[in-house]
């Protein structure tokens, strides 16, 4: 009977290493918001969530779908533990108790465009009364004074929210709305891929807001944001986020 011995042994290894092997499960929450998250592509957040799970054993960081409007719900019905990305003036001063923020990990911006027409320059940007405006559902602007809800941006603003960052800058080439506002990472991608829209497009030297990218860690979750702040630091040691891909 000692193989049956040597099973029962092996088993009660198994049953008791085994918490000491497994990696923790991580859930990255993420939104459309290209170039840093985006369905399908090879963006920036599953870059970084592959850096991070190459780096180190402990955790097991993996990507799940939400929406922009939706975030905060889900954060308190615990569907994700951590997002990057993201900023505490979009929304969160309300959340203190349930989320905390890392330091800055990388900076961005965002920037109006309209059509190009003779004797446009760019004091068309400086007031927006009059004028239509196209941005993306769920998003903070600061024109707005990051006010997110619907509604109230309707209220106070002749804009349409759509999806995408390329349905909003192709509604000004189609002369259907003024002004966009977009990500200056976007903007340069998609006038790449589309040099013939960049002589029709008058770009802003104005910003609407400068990003400071951090990463939001829901408090009763699986990490601390100390050991958040302490994976992104070895990340930025090695030189990871000026390798990300926009």
């Amino acid at each position: 009977m000692n193989w049956l011995k040597m099973l029962v042994s092996l088993a009660l290894f198994a049953i008791l290493s085994g918490p000491a092997w497994a990696q923790v499960s991580v859930k990255v929450g993420g939104y459309e918001f290209p170039p840093y998250v985006e369905s399908g592509k090879d963006d920036m957040v599953g870059s970084l969530i592959s850096a991070l799970n190459d780096s180190q054993a402990e955790y097991r960081f993996e990507f799940v779908p939400i929406s922009a409007r939706r975030r905060y719900a889900d954060l308190s019905e615990g569907r994700f533990d951590v997002m990057f990305f993201e900023s505490p003036l979009w929304g969160w001063q309300k959340q203190a108790d349930a989320a905390a923020f890392t330091k800055v990990f990388m900076t961005g911006a965002e920037v109006y465009v309209t059509l190009s027409q003779p004797g446009r320059d760019q004091g068309y940007f400086d007031d927006f009364a009059g004028k239509t405006l196209v941005g993306i559902l769920g998003y903070h602007y600061g024109f707005a004074d990051f006010e997110g809800d619907p509604k109230q941006l309707e209220k106070k603003f002749d804009i349409k929210l759509v999806s995408s960052h390329r349905s909003s800058i192709e509604l000004v080439l189609a002369g259907r709305r003024d002004v966009a506002v977009v990500t200056e990472a976007y903007l340069r991608r998609y006038l790449k891929n589309n040099p013939q829209a960049a002589s029709r497009l008058l770009v802003s030297n104005r910003q609407d807001q400068v990003y400071e990218h951090r990463v939001l860690v829901r408090r009763s979750g699986p990490v601390t944001v100390e050991t958040m702040q302490k994976l992104l630091d070895d990340l930025q040691k090695r030189g990871v986020f000026s390798t990300l891909k926009e």
